[in-house]
């Protein structure tokens, strides 16, 4: 029975591990994905602008 016990402690320490690894590589791709977002969402508001003043004017 002890046997089983040192075994599941193994395999929640496995997955402990896992978990972390998963969380860590998703918080670094997000971290490196929020200037490409805020960069195109000012690039999509500039056009926006743009747009909308040639639409007055033509208007």
């Amino acid at each position: 029975m002890e046997v089983f016990l040192h075994l599941w402690d193994e395999l929640d320490d496995l997955a402990s591990l896992c978990r972390h690894a998963a969380t860590s590589t998703a918080a670094e791709l997000l971290d490196g994905a929020t200037p490409v977002v805020a960069g195109a969402a000012a690039l999509g508001a500039g056009l926006l602008a743009g747009a909308l003043r040639v639409l007055r004017l033509t208007a």
